[in-house]
């Protein structure tokens, strides 16, 4: 019978590619400098992710730009996608950031999302 995939498994498919390297990373560290077995080291690696990026799986990334001299925010799905976007509007991307810190810190609790184009 087929094991059917770990929740592990399941959940680090949803990484985009950089967090994706990142838990790989950790989760070698883990097994070999720790010597814990491989299924522990991915749990361990995948807690560590989501610790230090709690929207990691979300499917979303929160990017600050320069937008006609303005910072802003914008939310996206598809960052390759963002880019080009705002590259036609003569938008600058500066660093992805944490959502909840946006809505938060910046927003004051609330934020209304409009499309750009």
């Amino acid at each position: 019978m087929k094991q059917p995939p770990s929740i592990v498994a399941d959940l680090v498919q949803r990484l985009d590619d950089n967090l994706r390297e990142d838990y790989e990373e950790r989760a070698g560290i883990i097994e070999f400098d720790a010597a814990q077995p491989r299924e522990l080291a991915e749990a361990l690696a995948l807690l560590d992710v989501l610790r230090r990026h709690p929207a990691a799986l979300l499917g979303v990334t929160v990017l600050q730009v320069d937008l006609d001299g303005q910072p802003r925010f914008v939310v996206t799905t598809d960052v390759d996608l963002a880019h080009r976007q705002l590259s036609s509007v003569d938008g600058r991307v500066i660093r992805a950031v944490e959502l909840s810190s946006v809505v938060r810190v910046r927003l004051g609790g609330l934020a209304l999302l409009t499309r750009i184009g």
